[in-house]
């Protein structure tokens, strides 16, 4: 993916390079300027010819930022990541901009732009993300050529318009080395294939880090889960923050379900919790895989869904860095199958035919 060309706009000025720091997290993203409000924008917007606007609006400019916004959607000559702030929920400006229907809309995080709320700021990276490659493909297509051909040659991902509700779920359990494994195995994985759902090991502070280096591995579209989301095919969702991530049946279908922060195993979130909540909520219609890492985490989960009739994988002991996880399933008899890393996409890919 080339490096995409950001510029913010955010009032406070200390806010304003808080959201800096956050971007520059991502090596696909460029910040090429900085404005305090919509006229050094509009110069900005001229001379640097940014992908992106990321749009943080503070309520006393809500006036003016209303003013800007109708001049720039007609017509709409960049995409835009607004950000409103807690106290613009349900206001006229909010009400604006979902009018609009093409621009992404974020809330800050409840402890506002310096919690070091990591969920937050996957949420905003896949937003700019996402928004400045559809755009480019949208481009393209008006010069006569097609997304697909646009990926084909770009290398970049082009987002389907509408994905459908997912029947089928893969949930992916892994700790030490799984990293690499993941990024590895989400590689094989087509752009419209069932959802799949990921617990790694990982400190908080990386993240948004991991989630990026797996977006760029896969065709896949890769975000944080957060609460409430729908679970969508052509989608990867990764439990990133401290909140145990589970999955709930609706009659629309699944969506993610984070909650609880006390500690299982020494981890939250803890794959048993996400493997349990499959069982429970999907039953034969998922597949878990326990891959890579140190402990057992992940093994009685796994179990709970082979009794549910769903079909479980371990990355076998050739292939993992560490065969605490997958050794522990297979000791307890939770696991069909154990595969070499090599074949285990191939395995899973087949399965789901």
């Amino acid at each position: 993916m080339a490096v995409l060309k950001t510029l913010v706009m955010k009032g406070d000025a200390k806010s304003r390079w808080a959201l800096v720091d956050m971007i520059h997290a991502s090596e696909n993203i460029e910040v090429v300027g900085v404005a305090s409000e919509p006229m050094l924008v509009r110069v900005q917007l001229r001379s640097q010819k940014p992908d992106v606007l990321l749009l943080a609006i503070d309520p006393q400019q809500v006036k003016v930022v209303s003013l800007f916004l109708t001049e720039l959607m007609h017509p709409q000559t960049v995409h835009i990541v607004a950000l409103l702030s807690r106290s613009l929920i349900g206001s006229e400006i909010e009400r604006q901009l979902l009018s609009f229907g093409s621009i992404a809309l974020l809330t800050e995080p409840d402890g506002g732009l310096f919690s070091h709320d990591y969920r937050f700021q996957s949420e905003l990276l896949q937003h700019i993300l996402h928004r400045s490659v559809h755009y480019h493909s949208k481009a393209l297509e008006h010069r006569g050529k097609s997304p697909l051909s646009a990926s084909k040659t770009s290398g970049e991902k082009i987002e389907p318009r509408l994905h459908k509700h997912t029947d089928k779920l893969i949930a992916l359990g892994a700790s030490t080395g799984g990293t690499e494994a993941l990024r590895q195995l989400v590689a094989k994985f087509p752009a419209d294939f069932p959802a799949v759902l990921i617990v790694q090991h990982i400190t908080t502070g990386f993240s948004a880090s991991f989630i990026d280096s797996l977006n760029r591995a896969t065709a896949m579209r890769v975000v944080a889960a957060t609460d409430g989301l729908a679970i969508l095919r052509g989608h990867i969702y990764v439990g990133a923050g401290d909140h145990h991530f589970r999955i709930k049946r609706q009659t629309s279908g699944y969506i993610c379900r984070l909650k609880g922060q006390k500690k299982l195993g020494g981890h939250c979130p803890a794959v048993d919790e996400l493997f349990l909540s499959l069982a429970m909520q999907a039953g034969s219609n998922a597949v878990g895989v326990l891959m890579t890492g140190m402990g057992d985490d992940g093994a009685r989960g796994l179990k709970k869904m082979l009794e549910a009739k769903a079909m479980t994988l371990a990355q076998n002991k050739e292939s993992s860095v560490i065969w605490g996880m997958p050794g522990a399933a297979v000791k307890i008899g939770a696991v069909q199958e154990q595969c070499h890393l090599d074949d285990l996409g191939d395995r899973i890919i087949q399965l789901l035919k």
